[in-house]
C-alpha cells in the first residue's frame, strides 16, 4: 500500500539504462474503474515539458525513484483525455454522506501497486479532531464515482462520532 504524496516528486527512470526522465508530477487515476492510470512526468528544465506514462508501463515504485519500461513508452500528455482526473485536484475536496454530512476532506489516496488499484482515500477531519483521533481511510468502494468538486461516499455516519 502506497500513498498519492510518497510518489508525487519522485524521480522517473527508465529501468534499461537508468537515464533520469523526470519527476513525478501528479497521478492520474480513473474514477470509475477505481484505478491508477498513469503518472505525469515533469522535466526540471527552464521550459515545462510534461508527459505521460501509462500504468502498465511502470515497472516498479520503489522508496526513491519510479522505474518505468523504456523512452519509447513516454507520451506526450494531453490535458482533455477522457475517465482520467488529477490525484492532486481531489486533495482537499470536502466528502459527503448520502445523507448530506460533511464528514471531512481528502488528504491522500492509497494504492495498491503494482496493480495500481485504489484503495481508499484519507480523511481529514480538521487538524484538532486529527490530533485527538487521527485521520480515518474509508474504502474506495464507498465512494459514488463523480467528477465534480466533492466527493460522495456511502458512509452511513460521520467519522469521528
Amino acid at each position: 500500500m502506497v500513498k498519492g504524496q510518497q510518489i508525487k516528486g519522485l524521480r522517473v527512470i527508465n529501468f534499461h539504462d537508468g537515464k533520469e526522465v523526470g519527476r513525478v508530477g501528479d497521478l492520474l487515476i480513473d474514477v470509475e474503474n477505481g484505478m491508477l492510470q498513469g503518472i505525469t512526468i515533469e522535466n526540471r528544465g527552464i521550459i515545462k515539458n510534461i508527459k505521460y506514462v501509462k500504468r502498465e508501463h511502470i515497472v516498479q515504485v520503489g522508496r526513491d525513484a519510479v522505474l518505468i519500461n523504456g523512452l519509447s513508452v513516454v507520451e506526450d500528455y494531453d490535458h482533455h483525455e477522457q475517465n482520467k482526473l488529477s490525484w492532486q485536484n481531489k486533495l482537499g475536496k470536502n466528502v459527503f454522506s448520502r445523507e448530506g454530512t460533511d464528514i471531512g476532506t481528502i488528504q491522500d489516496m492509497l494504492f495498491d501497486l503494482p496493480e495500481g488499484r485504489i484503495i481508499g482515500i484519507e480523511m481529514s477531519g480538521g487538524i484538532w479532531t486529527d490530533l485527538n483521533q487521527g485521520r480515518k481511510m474509508i474504502p474506495w468502494q464507498q465512494v459514488i464515482p463523480g467528477t465534480a468538486e466533492n466527493v460522495m461516499v456511502e458512509a452511513e455516519k460521520d467519522l469521528w462520532q
